[in-house]
């Protein structure tokens, strides 16, 4: 997509854009619980790195496994500047599945945005990185989740930071 279509989805609100969706067919196109960690930022628009986690499994998830291709730090590495990294976290809010070291690596990296339906730990350490952060909250528990199943940069993404509490979607996801 061009930079000019981007700068026309921040000028959209996040509702439209579901509704013309749906208009389109597209009836599942948001995460439900993403919430800015920091209230009274802009829209943002851009192309979508996506990380989906699966439940763990004690025997795969270990401190070995962090220096894996397959592990959020490998996706990390991967993930182009100015991408929105995009995390399904199955809704889970008991553990958080990115913290101060990953989102201070994400800006280094020139990551846009992060947004996830799971949480985040360290806060203090993930607000000082500047990333702008949508999640379902904070845990301070390291992540009960395994690896990333799966990455990529499949789709485009659209964030409100001035959704409010009561909003049901604050990220929505659509195909190229």
């Amino acid at each position: 997509m061009s930079a000019a279509l981007y700068d026309t989805l921040r000028a959209i609100t996040t509702a439209t854009i579901t509704t013309i969706l749906l208009k389109k067919g597209i009836r599942r196109c948001w995460m439900n619980g993403p919430r800015p960690l920091v209230s009274g930022g802009g829209r943002m628009a851009g192309p979508a790195f996506t990380l989906r986690f699966v439940p763990v499994r004690e025997d795969l998830a270990t401190p070995e496994s962090w220096a894996k291709p397959i592990s959020t730090r490998g996706a990390i590495e991967e993930m182009p500047a100015g991408c929105i990294a995009v995390a399904d976290a199955m809704g889970v809010t008991s553990a958080g599945i990115f913290g101060d070291i990953l989102t201070l690596r994400m800006m280094k990296r020139n990551v846009t945005a992060l947004v996830t339906d799971g949480v985040v730990r360290d806060k203090e350490g993930v607000l000082a990185s500047k990333l702008p952060v949508w999640c379902a909250g904070t845990a301070a528990p390291a992540p009960s989740m395994a690896l990333p199943s799966s990455a990529g940069r499949s789709r485009s993404v659209a964030a409100d930071a001035r959704s409010s509490p009561a909003t049901s979607s604050s990220a929505t996801t659509t195909e190229p």
